[in-house]
């Protein structure tokens, strides 16, 4: 290994030169959001991905909203049944529809909530500007009828 690369935490190209990332906020339009194919060449393409980072925030408050919804309405379902045995209640209430789509849904946020911290950490301005600014409109949208202060759907804590 390299002894630039150990000290700097970078990675060879390849043409041995260093590919470092920056490690403070930027400003600039030409940047890889998340996988290789998705590089910024032009202004039009950066402003496209900023509405796309915008959106993807708004989801994912959107998401956390609706997973309240739905763990509301499960826990109304559960108190309405008779008292079952824990064992009983853990294998009928497991694999029931409305648990299954809240896994599924739990998935989906936690891999969103890590592209959005992702995302931030490519230390550009304008994307971190997107994610907020999406997460604000989420919020605006979503949150006003929040029933708790404690957010049980929340990944980044």
């Amino acid at each position: 290994m390299d002894h630039r690369q150990h000290d700097h935490g970078g990675s060879e190209d390849s043409e041995g030169g260093m590919d470092m990332m920056a490690m403070y906020f930027t400003g600039g339009t030409k940047v890889t959001i998340l996988f290789k194919f998705w590089e910024t060449s032009n202004t039009g393409v950066f402003v496209a991905s900023l509405i796309i980072v915008f959106l993807l925030a708004l989801v994912y408050e959107a998401l956390k909203f609706y997973r309240e919804v739905l763990y509301e309405r499960s826990a109304t379902l559960a108190s309405d049944r008779a008292v079952q045995g824990l064992l009983g209640g853990i294998r009928s209430n497991i694999f029931k529809s409305y648990h299954l789509v809240q896994t599924v849904l739990h998935m989906v946020q936690l891999v969103l909530s890590y592209f959005l911290m992702l995302i931030f950490m490519t230390y550009n301005i304008w994307l971190g500007l997107a994610i907020t600014l999406g997460a604000g409109v989420g919020y605006l949208l979503f949150g006003w009828n929040k029933r708790s202060a404690v957010d049980i759907t929340e990944h980044c804590h």
